[in-house]
């Protein structure tokens, strides 16, 4: 079965799609021109040959662009010539060429992130036409181009150049091509009618507009907006404004190049195509917001694989937990009103409050304060650059001028993209040095009043440096609790008493999910047994967790505080089900309740699911459809159902939803 996808999977890859089933489908229309069908198979078969020659491994192969830029040159040979035995001889050495050329590139695109997308195509579809005006022995296939059979449709113009990125410029393949990609996506079909219809328009401005309708390049048009605005950048209205800046570039590229290698009657190709779409991703890629650095199956499912990260998981912002255990007030924010400004507004202050007052008796001594002396925890992992816990503690009402920030500690975060300052500490507190590790939640030091301080406080800051007071950077906190309401990547406002969350170490056992870990339920609908359905943990090639039932896949992944799940793959299921139950599972016994954001196919229904999907890239808010949850220490409760956990066995006790109830097998 892999040797089959590998086979047929050039064939979707050219149109930036993954079904290998689609593959089959162009293959066979492929052969509505013999020579191109015949001689782009030739071209797999060779290039699959000679890398098992070379002895590459078969994952090579798993990268598309190997095998889709053979087979672009085998169908480029097949559109002007007819199959011979000559032909079939160049398509093997054209295709070992297109091989190592593609290699080469990668190995050098690689390093700046870049795809090489048909360029070894490109490169050397003219190297062979060139030479091809030497080989009188080729025999023309130029007559035979006809199609047997054909249809008269509307916007034949777009159908034909449509089929043209299959060397197919017919109107029944660019049809069967335009309702591939609609089925698949409806963002990709949509830029493939914007591109087409940006690039027709504009070229129409500098020559007569039955020419622009019906040149042979406007697939480039069609190539550059699917790829800019639905793969390799995040689906928005910015992106697909982008995309038609690009595409419109493109018009200058394909008509100078026209008129260039017309001297020496080669063919421009996808060369407009590739040239713009890898100078616009480097550009993208050095700062563009929504650059897609995690591409999918499609543009629908990158856009709520973004949305997800955004409104589920905070985004790419920093991410720190908080500072302390127990219940803290907010005594500054970011941009308050006292210390926190210009280049040190992204920091937060905390005291202890009992009964609005943060201090007991008349607060003239520093022990009357409840912060004074209190843990301080390492708000991230990683390694400890600099820090003093020399200085006294001030007396209240005097404070330290000199030494503003007073005992003091900075961690370097285990990526090295950000700093972490604690300042105000108790002196001689520190109970780590340069160089140490130290792990999330550790407690590193004690509150104290050192510094430019008023009284006993904790300071936090995220900074750029490793320097004592270096520019903040704005930052969230992983979580904290607010009047029982578990909040996530958020940040709290002035004046507002949260607690930070203390993991249950039973709670994280029991979600602790290893490798072939399996757990078979009995399924009641209607309170009548009906049959059992395992749920068995397995890992991807890339390292991902996932249940599985055998059809269908749910992955998830287990943080420090939080079991969640964050994709699923396939169909109506349990496991979908179960999705909906829990994405989130704090691993605390407090009761607290919490909000989640489902993505839209959990939630959805198919009809419904693609029209939002659609509209997502013009409204991401469309997104944002909180969901409530109840997390009580042995279940959690949404409108969806409910669900339990045993104390002392892994997994789910039983998951509920309207009629039906799964019991774990050993329970009762």
């Amino acid at each position: 079965m892999d040797k089959i996808k590998l086979f047929f999977k050039p064939y979707i890859s050219i149109l930036f799609l993954r079904d290998y089933r689609v593959g089959i489908i162009l293959f066979l229309f492929s052969f509505l021109l013999p020579s191109v069908g015949i001689l782009g198979m030739a071209a797999i078969f060779s290039t699959i040959i000679f890398a098992e020659i070379m002895g590459v491994r078969e994952h090579y192969l798993k990268y598309g662009f190997y095998l889709y830029n053979s087979l672009l040159v085998g169908m480029g040979v097949g559109y002007f010539f007819d199959v011979t035995i000559l032909t079939l001889l160049l398509t093997l050495m054209l295709s070992i060429l297109t091989f190592l050329i593609s290699f080469g590139l990668n190995r050098m695109f690689i390093n700046y992130s870049l795809p090489i997308l048909s360029l070894p195509f490109a490169f050397v579809s003219m190297l062979f036409y060139l030479a091809s005006l030497k080989y009188n022995s080729l025999i023309t296939n130029i007559l035979h181009r006809v199609p047997f059979f054909d249809l008269n449709l509307p916007f034949s113009a777009f159908f034909k150049s449509m089929g043209t990125i299959l060397f197919l410029p017919y109107n029944i393949t660019g049809l069967i091509i335009s309702l591939i990609i609609f089925f698949y996506s409806r963002i990709l079909f949509f830029l493939a009618v914007l591109g087409f219809v940006a690039g027709v328009l504009l070229h129409s401005l500098f020559i007569p507009f039955s020419a622009s309708l019906n040149s042979f390049y406007n697939f480039n048009f069609i190539l550059i907006a699917m790829a800019l605005g639905g793969v390799f950048l995040v689906p928005n209205i910015r992106s697909y404004l982008i995309a038609v800046i690009a595409v419109s570039l493109s018009v200058i590229l394909i008509d100078s190049f026209e008129v260039f290698f017309n001297l020496y009657a080669l063919p421009v190709y996808t060369l407009p195509f590739n040239i713009i779409t890898i100078l616009f991703i480097l550009l993208a890629s050095i700062g563009y917001k929504y650059f897609n650095y995690s591409i999918k199956g499609t543009p629908e499912k990158s856009l709520e694989y973004y949305l997800s990260n955004i409104f589920r998981f905070g985004g790419n912002d920093i991410k720190i937990n908080l500072p302390f255990s127990g219940k803290w007030s907010v005594y500054q924010a970011f941009d308050d009103e006292w210390t926190h400004k210009g280049e040190y507004r992204y920091a937060y202050d905390f005291v202890i409050k009992k009964e609005g007052k943060s201090y007991q008796n008349e607060g003239k001594f520093l022990e009357d304060y409840y912060a004074f002396a209190e843990g301080v925890l390492a708000p991230v992992s990683g390694y400890v650059v600099a820090l003093r816990d020399d200085l006294e503690d001030n007396f209240i009402g005097n404070v330290d001028r000199i030494n503003n920030w007073g005992n003091y500690i900075i961690i370097k975060s285990l990526n090295g993209a950000f700093y972490v300052e604690i300042s105000h500490l108790m002196k001689n507190s520190l109970s780590v040095k340069v160089g140490d590790y130290v792990e999330m939640g550790q407690i590193i030091a004690k509150c104290g009043n050192s510094g430019y301080s008023p009284e006993p406080h904790i300071h936090i800051q995220v900074q750029f440096s490793p320097v004592l007071g270096g520019k903040t950077m704005p930052f969230k906190f992983i979580d904290y609790i607010k009047a029982n309401r578990l909040y996530y990547y958020s940040l709290p406002k002035k004046g507002e008493e949260i607690e930070a969350v203390i993991v249950d170490k039973t709670s994280k056992l029991r979600m602790n999910f290893i490798l072939d870990d399996e757990f078979v339920y009995k399924v009641y609908e209607n309170n009548e047994e009906k049959r059992e359905i395992g749920f068995k943990v397995k890992m991807n090639e890339k390292g991902e967790f996932y249940l599985t039932d055998g059809k269908n896949r749910l992955y998830f992944y287990l943080s420090e505080k939080t079991f969640y799940f964050y994709e699923y793959e396939g169909k109506k299921s349990y496991l979908k089900e179960l999705f909906k139950l829990s994405p989130k599972i704090p691993l605390t016994n407090k009761i607290v309740s919490y909000y989640d954001i489902l993505p839209v196919n959990i939630i959805t229904e198919k009809t419904k699911k693609y029209i939002i999907e659609f509209l997502l890239s013009f409204n991401y808010n469309l997104f944002n459809k909180a969901v409530k949850y109840e997390k009580k220490p042995l279940e959690i409760v949404s409108k969806f159902g409910k669900i339990s956990f045993s104390f002392y066995e892994k997994g789910f006790k039983t998951i509920e939803y309207e009629n039906t109830k799964l019991i774990l097998r050993n329970e009762k």
